[in-house]
This record gives structure tokens, sequence and C-alpha cells, in this order.
């Protein structure tokens, strides 16, 4: 059996970020291109990623209510979840299109230890992107387009 590789989702992290910073449209179409061009670098099945981008981004919008977005505890518990949903939706689309796949105790324990290191990691990118739309555009009203 070849070991899982730990998955740190920055795509999902930055989309929960557009979210809380930008606009709606902005995160959708960013979810669904970036899922495209994986789709396209990664050789496999056209749409594959971009449907599994896209519901990551309709279930963050959802989550994202009870969930404070600004803070650190909000940013790390949402990437958490939605990283870990991701990763379980993945196996069902993915036995959809191949049969023969194996599921494992290592897979989910693997899926359990991406999302939890992707959670740990959310607010230092929320941190990131927040320096770099201050260094680009001076404040974050300009940034956000609100001027």
């Amino acid at each position: 059996m070849t070991p899982i590789p730990i998955d740190l989702e920055c795509v999902i992290i930055t989309t929960a970020y557009l979210l809380a910073y930008g606009r709606e449209a902005g995160a959708g179409i960013f979810a669904l291109c970036q899922g495209l061009f994986t789709d396209i670098l990664s050789g496999g099945i056209w749409g594959f990623h971009a449907i599994l981008y896209l519901t990551i981004f309709l279930f963050i919008k959802l989550l994202s209510r009870p969930f404070d977005m600004f803070s650190v505890s909000g940013q790390i518990s949402l990437a958490f979840i939605a990283v870990l949903v991701k990763e379980l939706l993945s196996v069902p689309l993915l036995y959809m299109f191949f049969q023969d796949i194996d599921i494992s105790f290592d897979m989910f324990i693997t899926f359990i230890l991406s999302a939890a290191l992707s959670g740990l990691i959310a607010p230092l990118i929320f941190y990131f992107l927040n320096a770099l739309g201050r260094l680009f555009f001076g404040s974050k009203e300009e940034f956000l387009g609100t001027v």
C-alpha cells in the first residue's frame, strides 16, 4: 500500500479569505478557476476538482454564518471542517469514476491530519493575504473596493 500524502489546502483557505474580505462572486470564480486549473494540470477528469471546490465554496458560505471568520479560532475551525468535508467528499466522487479504490483506516487518519494542519496554517495565510493587500493597495478599503 502506498502512503497517502498530507494535503495542505491553500485553495480552500484562500476561498474562505475571499469570502470574508472580498466579494462572494470573486470567491466563487476563484474556486471554479482553481478547480479547472487543477484538473488541467493533473491530467485527471476535467470538472472533478471544479465540482469539488465549488461544493466546498458553497459549504464555506453556509458554514461561515455561525463562525467568526475574522477571529483566529473561527479561521482554524472553518478551515478544519471545510478541508475535512472536501477530503471526505472526494472519496465517493472518486469511487463514482474509479470503482477499484482502496478505502482504509489510514486514509481517514491522513484526512484528519491534513485538515488539522490546514486549519492551523489558515490564520497565517489570512495574515499573509492581508499584508499583501496592504502592500499593494495601501488600505483595506481600497483593497476591498469600498472607497
